[in-house]
């Protein structure tokens, strides 16, 4: 049975879709990535479905579901341009403490992907969920992480080969998108405002404020309950190998998968932070890569 679900917050309600079996039993509550991406993990016209997939093959584990538009996004009410980091961890509680209340549900396990993974741990330390899976996250802290995907792109703008690699270094281009990442970066941080306008674009500085004091290994540390932890060799937006290093007071299982990528699909042909737009565009139609499904399925059964 799939039905609509709606969560009351001070702003107004945030809605999603709740997949619910026959009888009580563990749900698992799904937590986005960055970005304006709504319950199914469509961003625009950009259709990648990457949580409506994970929904699907949670339920086929024999596992309730629930994943939500987040503030702002799709049919839930807010801002976007004004969420902070710690508005999304908020709203995460909520989410997961009215989930645990429902009559069908025996206890609750947060799955969080990219910026869900970062922020799953706090939302577990609240709401006491009884495990925590983590998918292409990264375990540092957050500030570490804006500066090395920074540098990850400048860097190869400048080692483009043939003519248009010989001119983005005539014209140092390279240079000039670091100097711009740096710049935005800077004036988030000086700032009190919500957003502001960039280059003509909006830009959240709240968010990049709060992720700019945030570091996801304070909340690990303290995290008891079980964990699976798990990044592709073919992701380029998170260091896969930041996985083997998340420490809890727990059992942590980690795993870098072989040819998946940060949409959790299969992915076996050369692929950069340039190229990210057309990777993912041909990801649309792409299944999720069925060793991540089995990895997931073999650890809910281990928590039965």
């Amino acid at each position: 049975m799939e039905q609509n679900l709606t969560i009351t917050r001070p702003y107004g309600e945030l809605i999603g879709t709740l997949q619910l079996h026959d009888t009580p039993r563990k749900t698992v509550v799904i937590l986005s990535g960055s970005g304006p991406s709504d319950r199914d993990g469509n961003m625009g016209p950009s259709s990648f479905g990457t949580y409506k997939k994970l929904a699907e093959a949670l339920f086929e584990m024999g596992v309730n579901v629930f994943r939500y538009d987040k503030q702002g996004i799709g049919e839930s009410d807010g801002d976007f341009n004004k969420v902070g980091l710690h508005d999304l961890i908020d709203d995460a509680i909520a989410v997961v403490n009215q989930v645990k209340r429902l009559p069908e549900v025996t206890d609750v396990v947060i799955l969080g992907h990219s910026e869900g993974a970062v922020i799953a741990p706090a939302v577990q330390l609240e709401t006491k969920a009884t495990g925590l899976i983590l998918l292409a996250g990264f375990n540092d802290a957050s500030k570490q992480m804006f500066l090395l995907q920074a540098d990850a792109l400048a860097n190869e703008i400048g080692s483009v080969k043939g003519l248009k690699g010989m001119f983005y270094r005539l014209t140092g281009v390279p240079a000039k998108v670091r100097k711009r990442q740096d710049e935005l970066f800077e004036r988030s941080l000086r700032t009190n405002v919500a957003s502001f306008k960039f280059r003509g674009q909006i830009v959240n500085a709240k968010w990049i404020r709060e992720h700019a004091s945030y570091d996801v290994r304070e909340r690990l540390e303290h995290v008891r309950v079980p964990v699976l932890a798990i990044t592709g060799d073919r992701d380029v937006q998170v260091p896969p190998e930041h996985v083997h290093s998340v420490r809890t007071k727990g059992d942590v299982t980690s795993d870098i998968l072989k040819d998946m990528n940060h949409l959790l699909v299969e992915r076996t042909t050369p692929h950069s932070l340039l190229q990210l737009h057309k990777e993912y565009r041909d990801a649309i139609e792409a299944p999720l890569h069925p060793v991540l499904i089995q990895k997931i399925d073999e650890w809910l059964q281990k928590q039965q």
